[in-house]
């Protein structure tokens, strides 16, 4: 047995993790930079307008980042679609996994854009 017939299934299935990994550690990182940010000025004595409280909640809202997700998603799912699609060019046989394995981002994209469409609508009333 190669080494390259461990590393690639390995590197494969431990990137999904790693990339999860790296986004939800810097969304905290987003999250606690907004939540410092607000408890310094309230410890300073600041007023905190409603203009400035609208706009530090949209660093943190979710219904944006449910269509940035979607969008992402999408790209990827299409991106390894085309991949697939070079490589069914040379190797018929490894098309149709490709393809199914480029299905799930592309249907968790339009999952996403489906949250976004529906959430944006239940914004509070003014």
């Amino acid at each position: 047995m190669d080494m390259e017939d461990v590393i690639v299934p390995v590197v494969l299935f431990l990137s999904p993790a790693l990339i999860v990994w790296i986004v939800s550690h810097f969304n905290a990182r987003k999250r606690n930079t907004v939540h410092e940010t607000l408890r310094l000025a309230i410890d300073k004595g600041q007023a905190l307008s409603p203009e400035m409280m609208d706009k530090m909640s949209l660093l943190t809202d979710p219904v944006r980042a449910d269509l940035r997700r979607g969008v992402l998603f999408l790209a990827f799912g299409a991106a390894f679609a085309v991949l697939a699609g070079l490589i069914g060019a040379e190797e018929r046989d490894a098309l149709t996994p490709m393809l199914g394995v480029a299905t799930f981002p592309i249907f968790i994209g339009i999952a996403y854009i489906g949250l976004w469409a529906f959430g944006r609508d239940k914004t509070p009333a003014e």
